[in-house]
């Protein structure tokens, strides 16, 4: 029985590939079909149908085009295989994960813009990185914070992270329009006050006397203090901060000054 044979176009039509991709796969030498003696065409047998799906296959597992053309040249699939599939599961699942957390960032930034209708471009920049770089900021905070801490700090619900990341933009849009105005300004103390009442609801602490007690550092070991400082450093090298430096210095006073009295008051009780 003669072997059936396709043109290029039959042969896409048939396996719902295009011929673009027909030719690409001939020129990196890993689909070749034979070709017309007399034109010059290439031409397609029911061999190549196998080959072809061969190749869509390892590309459904997620493997590259270098890899598939190595296993190309084989005829069976031995017990080495196995290792490309294991390594690709991993590499799988690094993507799944990070595919995962674009998801829920993308789905937490409509909800802020749904909400505000429009936002500060170094804000909104800032809040997604955290929302990226969570997973990192755990793994620096192990050690420094407290376990118990860490829960509240990294809440699980989007719901959860939403109400946050709410308050965080609230505060810094504050920042951006109080600038320059006194710390004893009416709308600056509650900036401040709201500003802290949000910090003292996420680690649901009573006072900010009680803020030190997050972290497991022994707070007047000098150590601790350089491995707390170096803490800082690098979570504000993942999290670019969406203040100018004049605000920076602005809020840096008015903390300062709002705090004041509290530290007056409380070194007058003891």
């Amino acid at each position: 029985m003669k072997n059936e044979m396709f043109s290029i176009s039959e042969f896409a039509k048939a396996t719902n590939v295009s011929v673009r991709t027909l030719h690409y796969y001939d020129e990196k030498n890993i689909l070749k079909p034979k070709r017309d003696e007399d034109t010059g065409h290439r031409v397609y047998e029911k061999e190549d149908m196998i080959q072809l799906h061969k190749i869509l296959t390892m590309k459904f597992l997620g493997m590259s085009l270098d890899d598939i053309k190595d296993y190309m040249q084989l005829n069976t699939f031995d017990l080495s295989f196995i290792d490309t599939l294991k390594l690709q599961e991993s590499k799988l699942i690094k993507d799944k994960e990070q595919i995962d957390i674009a998801l829920e960032a993308i789905q937490r930034t409509v909800h802020l813009l749904e909400n505000e209708k429009e936002v500060d471009q170094a804000v909104l920049v800032s809040l997604l990185a955290n929302m990226q770089n969570e997973k990192k900021q755990q793994e620096l905070s192990k050690g420094i914070i407290k376990e118990d801490i860490m829960k509240k700090m990294f809440p699980q619900t989007v719901k959860e992270k939403m109400l946050f990341e709410q308050g965080i933009l609230t505060f810094y849009k504050r920042v951006k329009k109080y600038c320059g105005k006194s710390a004893d300004h009416p709308e600056v103390k509650q900036m401040l006050e709201d500003f802290y009442h949000l910090i003292l609801a996420i680690f649901e602490k009573d006072s900010l006397e009680e803020l030190p007690d997050i972290f497991s550092l022994d707070m007047e070991d000098r150590e601790s203090e350089k491995q707390l400082e170096a803490y800082i450093r690098e979570v504000e090298r993942l999290i670019p901060t969406p203040i100018t430096e004049e605000e920076e210095a602005w809020l840096e006073q008015v903390t300062l000054d709002y705090m004041s009295p509290l530290w007056d008051k409380e070194e007058g009780e003891d």
